[in-house]
């Protein structure tokens, strides 16, 4: 029998930064909503650059798209197959050569925490907001033949974290309301059994998470106009050299861009949020 899982270190809710004589000293360079506002994770998921040959999440000329998860380059099948949508914009593929992650419909996400690009995962928590992009090519038709050699780089979702389920923890572990979610996640093998060493499943808040209707411009132009250099830092928190280090070499592991605590990351969360909701019914700051 499994004892009780152990989790990763996790954050715990954040101290105001003084009080003196029973009076809160106010930091001008914090906001503070409660003592645990959230942050924003970037994280790339979908077929990329490696499957341009198999398969490719095709974008439409009026800004619609459709998502298309990365397909395994050898023999592996698993037990969700390609979402009947995305299947025409794949090439010589079985169907069942994917991992559907995130789960649009049941809004959820995994991931392998031990695998170095995503080690950032283990310290998010409830509220935290994960923002996926992914890179999208020009299509103009409805199918794998009706792609162009036109790439570009957009937000696509987001999911805010409602809880999360760590390793040794099962689907029947989350809350009554979200059990059923938690078990088609891909992570899931779909029997009850127990999450693996290093993965992470997080189940998404329902009013505050969604597939984007129309993809939102992230890498549009090598300037600071591009959504991507307004509103993301490099690891020691300067903004993105436009010259030297290509800004792949910069987003291609998934961290927090954004920590609402802090009065930049609260103003370049807010430059995110107003990209996404001039296209989509989402505000990724409501109620926050």
């Amino acid at each position: 029998m499994l004892g009780v899982p152990v989790q990763p270190e996790r954050r715990i809710g954040r101290k105001l930064k003084a009080t003196v004589l029973g009076r809160c000293r106010v930091n001008r360079n914090v906001l503070y909503r409660n003592l645990n506002m959230p942050r924003i994770f970037l994280i790339n998921v979908g077929a990329n650059s490696a499957h341009r040959a198999t398969a490719r999440c095709p974008l439409f000329s009026d800004g619609s798209f459709i998502f298309v998860p990365f397909p395994h380059d050898d023999d592996t099948e698993e037990m969700l197959p390609y979402p009947v949508n995305a299947w025409p914009f794949t090439n010589n593929l079985r169907w069942h050569q994917t991992h559907v992650d995130p789960d649009w419909p049941q809004l959820t996400y995994g991931d392998y925490f031990l695998n170095p690009r995503a080690a950032a995962l283990k310290t998010a928590e409830s509220n935290d907001i994960l923002l996926f992009w992914s890179l999208l090519w020009d299509n103009t038709g409805d199918s794998w033949f009706d792609f162009t050699d036109r790439q570009s780089w957009h937000l696509i979702g987001a999911l805010r974290i409602e809880e999360a389920l760590w390793p040794g923890q099962r689907s029947t572990d989350a809350r009554s309301r979200n059990r059923q979610r938690a078990a088609y996640n891909a992570h899931f093998s779909g029997d009850n059994s127990p999450l693996e060493p290093g993965n992470v499943v997080f189940i998404g808040d329902v009013n505050h998470s969604m597939l984007f209707e129309f993809a939102v411009p992230l890498v549009t132009q090598l300037d600071r106009t591009s959504l991507l250099y307004r509103t993301f830092r490099t690891a020691s928190d300067e903004p993105l050299p436009l010259n030297g280090k290509h800004w792949s070499g910069y987003t291609r592991s998934c961290r927090a861009i954004c920590d609402t605590t802090d009065r930049d990351g609260r103003k370049r969360a807010t430059i995110l949020r107003d990209a996404i909701v001039k296209r989509n019914n989402i505000d990724i700051l409501a109620d926050l």
